[in-house]
């Protein structure tokens, strides 16, 4: 395959406010996922992402599967448990993809290392 590009989708828990940041997904294992809340996502973009708020993560969606199986997510550094995703689970074509909920705390980074 080649890098693709996917989307983190996350609610504010306070706010309720949606966010929606962009994911460029290199086509390799063991490489971070970059994140850009302000615009495409690039090799270059940032390879965490600050949350402002306190937030629940609930859909991880890639536009197609790279090289690598998947990615886990991390949290200020430490892998979050029950944070793995699949990329053939989270493709942007399956209509009915499972939806996630991971809360993370806001002025925590999270970061994605693929595998």
């Amino acid at each position: 395959m080649a890098a693709s590009n996917g989307t983190l989708i996350a609610v504010g828990k306070q706010t309720r406010r949606t966010y929606s940041i962009d994911l460029y997904i290199p086509d390799a294992v063991a490489t971070d996922v970059t994140f850009n809340a302000a615009g495409l996502a690039a090799s270059t973009s940032p390879a965490s992402y600050r949350v402002p708020e306190d937030v629940v993560i609930v859909d991880i969606i890639a536009v197609a599967a790279p090289t690598a199986v998947g990615a886990s997510l991390g949290i200020n550094g430490a892998v979050a448990n029950g944070g793995t995703v699949r990329w053939n689970n989270q493709l942007a074509s399956l209509p009915n993809r499972a939806k996630l909920s991971i809360g993370i705390r806001g002025g925590d980074f999270i970061s994605m290392r693929q595998f």
